[in-house]
């Protein structure tokens, strides 16, 4: 039974992983989190405590994911393993990034080998591993798309442009998912692997104690600061829980292996935003729409996702509309 199956969450405190835990706790799992500190998590357990029971719960400390063995205790006696962690540092170098990135993939993979418990691995990937927004380009990507051409960029000599932060960010995630499946092939361990690659995650905050990554975009509109938001291009959009259910599949359903989950529900720039948000608070003033935006023109195929999410007693993917209301909502706006 899930009830007594512990899924280890990575980066519990971040907005997605927190999601991820969430989901798998409404599945019936437990979970232990991991955090660089314990305490970030006070509000997020304590919600969780709430919602689920005091129990359901545990949250390590691992300081550094990307140092060898950095996992070892918190992997043991796990089923599953959703790695959610990333290193978001946004650092320009990416000496400073792409390694580290790779190391942490390696790290908990290697940690989980040696725990016969663990039975499903889920690696939280992006939609970047695949290309980065192309506005106006006509394109279409699946499961054996890569992102290559930001994993070449990324290395160019300086001086690096405004943007370039997302260049190596892009080629970190998709040189550590290459590396998931590069040791699949090599080790094959005795667990599954699926990997989730969600686009811009929007909904509603676990507490509104803790705020950060994509949940704060729209906050940042509903306060008139629509041009923070410009170097986000146009792409598609998932609801943060959507995303978090895809985790739980990946990890729940046996004929679901060796898959490329995409979490990409339909294109939006920040005009398509502003015309929802305003639907659905007519009395506040958002500011004017912002010209020459673009439109993210890619295709993919989401059919199994979609069906995946039918299984989990869905109806499908949660639309713009409902994914702003809740996150509107849980930050009492």
């Amino acid at each position: 039974m899930a009830s007594d199956q512990v899924v280890l969450v990575t980066g519990i405190s971040g907005f997605l992983g927190s999601h991820v835990a969430d989901q798998f706790l409404e599945a019936g799992y437990r979970v232990r989190g991991t955090a660089r500190e314990v305490s970030k998590v006070d509000a997020i357990k304590k919600t969780f405590d709430s919602k689920y029971g005091v129990g359901k719960v545990e949250v390590v400390a691992v300081p550094d994911i990307t140092v060898e063995g950095a996992f070892d205790e918190a992997v043991k006696g796990v089923y599953a393993v959703a790695h959610v962690a990333s290193i978001l540092s946004f650092d320009k170098d990416p000496a400073k990034v792409i390694p580290a990135t790779v190391n942490a993939t390696t790290s908990i993979l290697n940690s989980c080998l040696a725990v016969p418990s663990i039975k499903r691995f889920v690696y939280t990937s992006s939609s970047v591993a695949v290309s980065m927004p192309k506005p106006n380009v006509p394109c279409s990507f699946d499961s054996s798309s890569w992102n290559e051409e930001d994993v070449k960029a990324a290395w160019a000599p300086e001086p690096w442009g405004d943007s370039h932060h997302w260049t190596v960010y892009a080629a970190s995630k998709t040189e550590a998912e290459k590396t998931l499946w590069k040791f699949r092939d090599e080790k094959k361990p005795g667990f599954s692997i699926n990997s989730v690659l969600p686009a811009t995650n929007f909904g509603p905050v676990i507490t509104p104690d803790i705020v950060s990554s994509t949940a704060k975009c729209v906050p940042t509109i509903y306060s008139g600061n629509v041009k923070a938001l410009l170097g986000v291009l146009p792409q598609y959009y998932i609801d943060v829980r959507d995303t978090g259910r895809l985790h739980v599949a990946a990890a729940k359903y046996p004929d679901v292996e060796n898959q490329r989950l995409f979490g990409w529900v339909e294109p939006y720039n920040w005009n398509k935003v502003l015309a929802v948000l305003r639907e659905i608070r007519p009395r506040h003033q958002f500011p004017e729409d912002v010209p020459g935006l673009g439109e993210d023109m890619s295709k993919v195929s989401t059919v199994k996702e979609e069906e995946l999410l039918h299984r989990m007693g869905r109806s499908g993917w949660t639309k713009l509309p409902e994914i702003l209301e809740d996150g509107l909502k849980s930050m009492s706006m």
